[in-house]
């Protein structure tokens, strides 16, 4: 794109609402995401697809319609690598932020490779699910559609979460200072050192804006739960970590068909693992052994943390690892408040629970041979120049803190058979 017709392009996104120029101009953005796409040679499958975790059998009722439909269904795809000697680690699944979907973890908007298949090339049976309500999964519409036949009044439409550009830059901590007016990328400065692909936001010669193509609406209040005093604009949490949540406990579900996972979070969906842990359906609450808790590992990304765990659900989280992994360009100091003291009552409790603020790591603080400080990392960090050397740090952690004593209890176990058939 030359500078001339990129300037052209900005001049008309001044002048419309963000979200509505981007649907200008769809051709440019996807053949600049296509044109950028990287080989990162074979990746040797023994196989992938994509499945549902059920939802609820829903029955339709005038004036909406009649008869049976599936709602709140949570869509999940994945990728499972040929074995690799020594490369013997727990399922992973992971679960993207508010107003995105699995995309979030797939090639990056300039073309490198994602998360998913970086895991994969690592050996891990790699799981992408997308929340239910958001995406390829479903939710439920028939309030939209009373509203529409007159049987409701419009008020009582769910919100619908959007994610602009402005909210963007403030939310992704991309900007120097907060973006009020649009287009950012002309009224605010991107972070000195930043790690993200900002020429897929409209910054520097030859950008685009390409990253908004994966935006899409949060339907987050549709779900049951959204009459939680917690809503706020859509985004609804239960008031306690332990209440039933759609995602979670499908979550919980998935971790205990495979047999144990590594659940990961971001951003809307950081407490997610934290929420699945205490459902019922993990296994893991009441906690009894390692072999019946199907989470076999946490990792909250951006945030996720509880300063209202009861007695209860910190005997659980005592028993499985944790990670928070926080990136840079924060106006306050890290950990939260609320993040320290789910990790003083974590620690207290004798569990295993890691905080990774990636500016102030200290060598050898996560596991033997972690890094150091690393720098110019926002929100999306998992689309980042350096995605992979923070992917290393997960698998690093998941090594050590996961399939390390996942291995042991595998290890005890098949010597308490052996004991047993002996006697």
């Amino acid at each position: 794109m030359t500078t001339s017709y990129a300037k052209r392009i900005r001049d008309r996104v001044s002048r419309c609402v963000a979200f509505l120029a981007l649907a200008l101009m769809p051709a440019v953005a996807a053949a600049q995401e296509f044109s950028d796409l990287k080989l990162n040679g074979d990746l040797h499958l023994r196989g992938y697809g994509s499945f549902f975790i059920d939802g609820n059998q829903h029955e339709l009722e005038a004036p909406v319609g009649t008869g049976l439909s599936m709602i709140n269904q949570m869509y999940v795809q994945y990728l499972w690598p040929e074995k690799q000697k020594g490369k013997e680690h727990s399922p992973i699944i992971f679960v993207h932020g508010c107003c995105l979907s699995s995309k979030s973890w797939q090639t990056t908007p300039d073309g490198r490779m994602g998360w998913d298949e970086y895991f994969a090339r690592r050996g891990f049976d790699t799981y992408l699910a997308d929340q239910v309500s958001r995406a390829r999964s479903g939710f439920d519409a028939t309030t939209y559609l009373k509203v529409r036949n007159g049987a409701l009044p419009a008020s009582a439409n769910p919100n619908i979460l959007i994610l602009n550009d402005q909210l963007s830059w403030i939310a992704f901590r991309w900007g120097t200072t907060p973006c009020t007016v649009s287009p950012c990328e002309d009224t605010t400065t991107p972070n000195p050192g930043i790690r993200f692909p900002m020429k897929t936001v409209g910054v520097g010669p030859g950008s685009t804006l390409t990253f908004y193509n994966q935006v899409i609406p949060d339907l987050l209040s549709t779900l049951p739960y959204s009459t939680s005093p917690n809503c706020v604009d859509g985004n609804c949490w239960p008031p306690n970590p332990s209440d039933p949540f759609n995602t979670p406990i499908a979550m919980a579900q998935l971790a205990t068909k495979l047999g144990g996972a590594v659940l990961v979070g971001h951003s809307e969906s950081s407490p997610y693992p934290t929420y699945a842990a205490l459902q019922p359906d993990s296994g893991c609450r009441p906690y009894t052994t390692a072999s019946a808790c199907k989470v076999k590992g946490i990792i909250q990304i951006e945030t996720g943390c509880f300063g209202n765990l009861t007695a209860d659900d910190v005997d659980t989280l005592a028993h499985i690892p944790m990670l928070i992994v926080y990136g840079d360009y924060s106006s306050q100091p890290r950990p939260a408040t609320t993040c320290q003291t789910e990790i003083d009552q974590i620690t207290a409790a004798g569990g295993d629970i890691k905080y990774a603020w990636l500016p102030a790591l200290v060598p050898n603080d996560l596991y033997p041979g972690s890094p150091g400080p690393i720098f110019g990392n926002e929100h999306m960090m998992m689309l980042d120049d350096n995605n992979q050397r923070i992917a290393d740090i997960l698998i690093g952690w998941i090594g050590e803190h996961v399939d390390r004593k996942h291995n042991k209890h595998k290890h005890y176990a098949k010597h308490d058979k052996h004991d047993n058939h002996h006697h």
